[in-house]
């Protein structure tokens, strides 16, 4: 006969073959609900706050990608252009020459590299990139996981009634 686990008796509850009381039973969710809440919410926190920093640089190589490659494109020297040199303030500049350009390649140091030298360690630098947020993603999946888990096991244990599988309507009716 299959257990029904939303019939709950608090004096039933057992861990490892003793009975619990009510105030252990207690004392244990507020534990786990203070794991949940200081550490892994904060260790969400953390990683999706480090993923949004790695998309950040992400977009940042992707835009000196593109403006590279216009300049490849481009034959007439010198160039007139706008820089942005902070907090979306332009100035006006002029480049006479695109032989080499500075990139930064992490630590806060700079290469000089050739437009094309730079593209292809851009491309490289994109997909470690691209890793390290997958990697981030992955980690946050899992601690979701683990947050969800704990949060079911703490309703079963108080008693509550968990709808664990929600109601999908079919897209084909």
């Amino acid at each position: 006969m299959a257990k029904n686990y939303y019939d709950y008796n608090p004096e039933s509850v057992t861990l490892d073959g003793e009975q619990l009381s009510p105030s252990a039973i207690s004392e244990k969710v507020l534990r786990y609900e203070s794991f949940v809440n200081e550490v892994l919410k904060s260790d969400l926190k953390y990683n999706l706050e480090e993923r949004d920093k790695i998309y950040d640089e992400i977009s940042e190589y992707m835009k000196l990608q593109t403006t590279l490659e216009r300049l490849q494109s481009v034959e007439a020297l010198p160039i007139k252009s706008k820089i942005d040199v902070g907090c979306n303030f332009y100035m006006q500049s002029r480049i006479n020459d695109i032989s080499y350009v500075y990139v930064d390649v992490g630590m806060n140091l700079h290469v000089q590299m050739r437009p094309s030298e730079a593209i292809q360690f851009i491309q490289k630098k994109v997909d470690n990139l691209n890793m390290k947020a997958e990697r981030l993603s992955d980690k946050c999946i899992d601690i979701k996981s683990r947050i969800k888990l704990i949060l079911e096991a703490l309703a079963e244990l108080q008693g509550l009634k968990v709808d664990v599988k929600q109601e999908q309507r079919s897209i084909f009716t």
